[in-house]
């Protein structure tokens, strides 16, 4: 199989630094943006054309229930299918198809509707309410095509950017999306309550829709996306699609997302399903109303999307999902505390803005990840599995709010709520307990390891080139030049296996709260006058039972421009260890003699490994003085020699 996978750097040039310039990702996420404008704006048009606000309708949950039930269907019911066709056919024409086939559906939607009506009844007009089941008739076509899509846009959206610009390329897609959301309820809203009145409205409302859609079929036509082979595989049809299964249950951390993205989907379309039902009893509201509240929702989402696209370089994928899941339950169990307790509007309004803005989150991590991990060959079959599953939970929360007759279930609103908020918490703590475990860390490692890579990701920049070559067992040395006061930081930063402990100033070592660090990654204080005894007998120990340490062979921090001067300790550790030496050259980060100003700072630190250091002509000299000294000028040559040249 892995013959058949394209090559992903050969593109790669081609591919803008800067993710706003790249013109290929801003038609995609204009195209996203308006297509998800065009999907939900019918909505409120539909809900009025049901008399859903009327004051002795008690079932207003169940209709918007049943609504979210059938645009959602087609995903679980063409998710596989819709995943196999975006690893069979260009992904770029399949959207494009999708839109103008949707733009074209829905410009006569209004006349279908009414001529459904008259069917079963001939008397009925503009005037006459819709049944339930038949106003989901314009949502299941809609959903039909946004089902086949989405794979489609998911899979071909990180072809578009480079690696580590997809956080950011999926925040900014779930920023506008949500934008749009916002958008169609407000329009929507207007349109039905404002603009005309009956039929018109309604008529309006749908040609407005299809308007969007065409909108987004130029955008996607525009796309210029890099040549794909496409795999003999995907040529095998139902074969194929029991391929993507395969490969789904046979990657664990895989599933891991899709379960997170399907309580995510759960959670979320309980909370969309009881919106029209607590504005309406409890808060008293219209319409726009409505609109508003699930304006709010898309809010908190566009704030989510903000916070990952100004800091998704910094963030790790799945470890804000493992956060947010947590901190959306508590956000809402603010929502459920105030709709159930009667707190003032403004509070339950917070709960829905910080519901969407972790959501958002979620959604997004979870997008990013999965195009990370799985090849480009398979993708769309990933995605589609995906989507049938998170559809299965959609369709299972909203089809148990819709399809039974429940009577008055309105009332248990808050309840509904409290289970959201109990589910989002535990599995937030059921997820982020599997991480902990699966890591090469213990907890209280992994938490600082994850902080400390997050803080050296986001100002300082800091990444690796190449590979790590420190090896994952064993006692070893890494060695590195020493510029500023940020370097042990970002060399932690870029070791993914292993934290080294340094040997550190004692002033350093006695720092309040530094210290317990200082303590856990077992750093050994030493004294600057260079005749710590104890503090190299602690250094050999720690090297001896088979741990990482850290050393500076410049001893301080050094001005670059000044001539290179080490110190005699890291060779008389290296020889009398016999532990492999593994050098490392810091660059980018600016000098200077103060301590604390590096942490506020600008950076671009590039962090390089090189081989193992070759000390074997040293063999046998061990206890000899000039072989320290001749041995850590060796290990600072091997050091420079990875510095880039101008």
């Amino acid at each position: 199989m892995t013959a058949n996978r394209p090559s992903a750097s050969a593109d790669e040039p081609a591919k803008p630094s800067h993710i706003l310039r790249n013109r290929n990702f801003i038609l995609l996420w204009l195209a996203y943006g308006i297509s998800a404008l065009g999907d939900h704006l019918s909505e409120l048009g539909l809900l009025k054309m049901q008399n859903a606000m009327a004051s002795d309708v008690q079932n207003t949950t169940r209709l918007q229930a049943i609504m979210g039930f059938a645009f959602m269907l087609p995903f679980f019911l063409l998710g596989p299918f819709s995943g196999w066709l975006s690893d069979r056919l260009p992904r770029k024409w399949i959207m494009f198809v999708v839109d103008l086939v949707r733009a074209a559906i829905m410009i006569e939607m209004f006349w279908l509707l009414m001529r459904m009506q008259r069917a079963f009844d001939p008397a009925a007009t503009a005037e006459t309410p819709l049944t339930i089941w038949m106003a989901i008739a314009p949502l299941i076509l809609v959903g039909t095509f946004a089902a086949i899509f989405s794979p489609a846009r998911l899979s071909l959206l990180p072809t578009l950017v480079r690696e580590n610009q997809i956080i950011r390329a999926n925040a900014l897609t779930a920023g506008l999306g949500m934008i749009a959301t916002i958008a169609s309820a407000l329009i929507g809203g207007w349109l039905v309550e404002r603009v005309a009145t009956g039929g018109a409205s309604m008529s309006l409302v749908f040609r407005v829709d299809a308007l969007t859609f065409i909108a987004s079929a130029v955008c996607i036509f525009l796309i210029r996306p890099p040549k794909r082979r496409i795999s003999t595989e995907s040529h095998q049809g139902f074969t194929a699609i029991i391929k993507g299964f395969r490969y789904v249950y046979r990657h664990a951390r895989v599933i891991e997302l899709i379960v997170v993205a399907a309580v995510f989907w759960l959670a979320a379309s309980v909370v969309k399903s009881v919106i029209p039902a607590v504005v309406k009893d409890v808060f008293h509201g219209s319409y726009t109303d409505i609109g508003i509240y699930l304006g709010l929702l898309g809010v908190g989402m566009i704030i989510g999307s903000l916070i990952l696209t100004a800091f998704g370089d910094a963030l790790k994928s799945d470890i804000a999902a493992c956060w947010c899941l947590k901190l959306s339950g508590l956000s809402s169990l603010l929502f459920t505390l105030a709709i159930w307790r009667g707190w003032p509007e403004i509070v339950a309004q917070t709960g829905l803005v910080l519901i969407g803005m972790f959501g958002s989150a979620i959604q997004v991590s979870v997008y990013a990840t999965m195009q990370r991990i799985v090849p480009n060959y398979i993708r769309g079959r990933a995605f589609g599995v995906l989507d049938l599953v998170t559809m299965a939970a959609l369709l299972a929360a909203t089809g148990t709010l819709g399809i039974p007759a429940w009577e008055n279930i309105d009332r248990y609103v808050p309840l509904l709520m409290l289970g959201v908020s109990i589910l989002l918490l535990s599995s937030g703590v059921i997820t982020t307990l599997i991480r902990l475990h699966r890591g090469p860390f213990t907890p209280i490692h992994s938490f600082w390891k994850n902080f400390n890579d997050f803080a050296c990701r986001l100002l300082p920049r800091a990444r690796r080139e190449g590979i790590c070559t420190i090896p994952r067992h064993g006692g070893a040395i890494v060695v590195a030049n020493h510029n500023s006061t940020l370097d042990p930081f970002v060399l932690a930063s870029t070791s993914p296996n292993r934290i080294p402990g340094y040997m550190i100033a004692v002033e350093f070592a006695k720092i309040p709260f530094f210290n317990m660090l200082v303590k856990s990654i077992e750093c050994i204080p030493v004294t600057r006058s260079g005749q710590d005894t104890s503090s190299v007998k602690a250094a050999l120990r720690h090297l001896q039972s088979g741990k990482l340490l850290g050393l500076f062979p410049q001893g301080g921090v050094r001005d670059p421009n000044e001539p290179i001067k080490v110190r005699d300790g890291v060779g008389m550790l290296a020889l009398r260890s016999g532990v492999p030496v593994i050098p490392a050259y810091i660059d980018g980060i600016e000098y200077t003699d103060s301590t604390w100003s590096p942490f506020f700072k600008r950076h671009k630190a590039v962090v390089r490994y090189g081989e193992p250091v070759d000390l074997s002509k040293f063999a046998g000299r061990e206890k000899d003085r000039d072989a320290y000294r001749e041995s850590s000028e060796h290990i600072m040559d091997a050091i420079m020699a990875l510095k880039p040249q101008a």
